[in-house]
This record gives C-alpha cells, sequence and structure tokens, in this order.
C-alpha cells in the first residue's frame, strides 16, 4: 500500500512511452521540402538538403495527447519523489501539515504550468507566424523559462526552511551519531586485536 502511488506513477509513465512509440506519424513529421528549389536541393544535390516544419499542427497532432500524459506523470513522479525524501512522522503535527499543504500547492502549481505551456503551444498551432509575447519571449518560451525551470526553487526553498524538521530531524540525527559511534568502537576494538 505504501509503494501504491510509486506502481502507479510508473504504469502510466511506460503507458505514456508506449504510446509515443507506437502512435503513427505522418510523412512530413521531420519537414518537408523547403519551398525554394534551389535551397532544397542545392546544384550538386542528389537529394533534398533542407527542410521547413510549416505550422507544427500536421506533424504534433498525432503525439500531443501522449506527450501530455508523459509530461504530467513525469511532474507528478518528480513531485512524488521529492516528497518521499520527506519524514514527518517524528515532526510537530501543525508544522507538517503546513509543510505538506506547500509541498502539495508546489506540485500543483508545477503541473499548471506545464499544461499552460502546452496550451500555448497548441493555440500556437493556428496562428504560428503572430506569436503572443510575454516579456521578452513568447507565452510558451517564458512559461518553461521561468515555469517549468523556476517552480523547482520552490521545492528547494521547502527543503532549505524544513531541513531540520523533515529532511533530517534531531532524532534520526541523534540515531546517525550512535551507529558512527558504534562503528569507530568496533572498527577500534578489531585493530586493538589485530
Amino acid at each position: 500500500m505504501k509503494y501504491l502511488p510509486a506502481v502507479i506513477v510508473l504504469l502510466l509513465l511506460w503507458v505514456g512511452v508506449f504510446q509515443i512509440f507506437t502512435t503513427n506519424h505522418p510523412d512530413d513529421a521531420s519537414g518537408y521540402p523547403h519551398t525554394r528549389q534551389e535551397l532544397a536541393q542545392p546544384d550538386g544535390a542528389s537529394q533534398t538538403m533542407m527542410f521547413q516544419g510549416g505550422t507544427g499542427r500536421d506533424r504534433h497532432m498525432q503525439v500531443a495527447g501522449a506527450g501530455l500524459l508523459f509530461g504530467v506523470v513525469t511532474l507528478v513522479g518528480f513531485s512524488l519523489l521529492i516528497a518521499w525524501g520527506c519524514r514527518s512522522r517524528n515532526s510537530n503535527r501543525e508544522i507538517a501539515a503546513f509543510f505538506w499543504n506547500l509541498m502539495v500547492m508546489v506540485g500543483i502549481v508545477y503541473i499548471a504550468v506545464f499544461l499552460m505551456m502546452v496550451i500555448a503551444y497548441q493555440s500556437s498551432w493556428d496562428n504560428p507566424y503572430e506569436p503572443h509575447y510575454l516579456g521578452a519571449f513568447p507565452v510558451g518560451t517564458t512559461l518553461m523559462f521561468l515555469g517549468i525551470c523556476g517552480v523547482p526553487a520552490g521545492f528547494i526553498v521547502l527543503y532549505v526552511l524544513f531541513y531540520r524538521e523533515f529532511i533530517l530531524p534531531e532524532k534520526s540525527l541523534t540515531r546517525f551519531k550512535e551507529l558512527v559511534d558504534s562503528r569507530k568502537a568496533a572498527g577500534q576494538s578489531y585493530e586493538d586485536a589485530s
């Protein structure tokens, strides 16, 4: 029962991978020959040398759902692994409740930013040559930089702020010191015997 969330996430991850690998891609999935013939097949070339991608809808429509599933499951798995490393058995209940609420909120924000990035990308399929900007970059790129790369800083902040309470509680530190001391004593008696 304790490992059930991990098993479910791993199964969903493999479902996403299987779906991606078994999806039929259109013929022009890696692009089609450039519209200018001199660029597509320059003098002396025996095959097409330059491809262009177009709007992306035709190329990505088949894998959009599988990619969305894979991305969301990966982020859920990442959030669960971060949470798994935190112990709350010996901590104050009020602090633990506050900490776990913050962890869940950061995980939800992480997944929400990913979904917004996917939606921004899919909406660019209809108007690829007139992107909407958020700051200096198109919306999807800004969400990638600030959200997907920035939100994990929330996990880092929680890790640092609550380190003594959840990552290495006093009881665990005391037990660790006892084990080190007993190991040193055993090693010293072994050296004396030899």
